[in-house]
């Protein structure tokens, strides 16, 4: 799945809850109202340390969960607590699970670590139910609206070289992926905005600069620097505030105001 990440990398595996300072607030906020009229069996494709499928879990302890990923030690280390979540590993090209096994389906910050996506959606596609919900959160960084765009023309490689990020999506070229797998995309939503976007180019651009290895995740990382935790949560607490004041805005007015990352709840068609 994430196969252009190392396999001693274990990204994802921290606590992640409905609040402001966490990382993945929004992300966990739009899956769950995503899965809010959802019973039985949900899969978190591509779960990497299985944080984003146990807090699923915490929430909605009525639904089935299953944590998916091609990572071993990343899903030894999501087994330790597991929460009541089933995980084992599991390519994203060839998941071990029966056609139509899911009612949902999560894709959470994946499809742009690989190296061939439409095979991910159609194997997505196979294992979902008709009618069944895909949820998915993927970065905007091909969008002309995307900071990370303008800077990627000049050079910029930090966060493809630390964050393994190959894919570059636009709004346009990522719906029509959908499409083209059977997907009926039913809403949209955007974060990491303007703030956001600076936030995430400079803190990859002075870890690249210092030779830094990303092995776990921003908050996982920081959880026992007590300092750097406080700064993170107040930038955190931030950047989220400015996604949703900016998507309440737009859903007001109507108006498209893009970010560098979309949320997306398609159906099974």
């Amino acid at each position: 799945m994430r196969e252009n990440l190392d396999q001693y990398k274990i990204w994802g595996g921290s606590e992640i809850r409905l609040k402001p300072t966490y990382l993945a607030y929004l992300r966990l906020k739009y899956t769950l109202d995503d899965l809010k009229e959802v019973e039985g069996k949900v899969l978190d494709a591509g779960c990497g340390g299985g944080g984003f499928a146990k807090a699923v879990k915490y929430y909605r302890d009525d639904l089935d969960v299953y944590g998916a990923d091609i990572n071993t030690g990343a899903i030894a280390h999501a087994k330790r607590n597991s929460m009541g979540v089933k995980f084992e590993v599991g390519d994203l090209y060839s998941l071990p699970y029966k056609d139509s096994f899911f009612d949902a389906v999560i894709v959470e910050d994946v499809l742009e670590h690989l190296e061939h996506p439409p095979k991910a959606l159609d194997e997505i596609n196979r294992v979902l139910k008709r009618g069944g919900v895909f949820s998915a959160f993927v970065p905007l960084e091909g969008s002309v609206f995307s900071l990370h765009f303008c800077l990627e023309k000049l050079g910029w490689r930090s966060k493809e070289k630390l964050a393994g990020h190959i894919q570059k999506f636009n709004k346009s070229k990522l719906k029509s992926k959908f499409k083209d797998f059977g997907f009926k995309v039913e809403k949209e939503r955007y974060s990491v905005h303007l703030l956001g976007q600076l936030v995430d180019v400079v803190f990859f651009t002075v870890m690249d600069w210092l030779g830094k290895k990303l092995e776990v995740g921003l908050e996982e990382n920081l959880k026992d620097k007590q300092v750097k935790r406080f700064f993170k949560d107040i930038i955190t607490k931030l950047t989220n505030l400015e996604s949703q004041i900016l998507n309440f805005i737009s859903s007001e007015t109507n108006l498209f105001i893009p970010g560098a990352g979309i949320h997306i709840k398609a159906i099974k068609k």
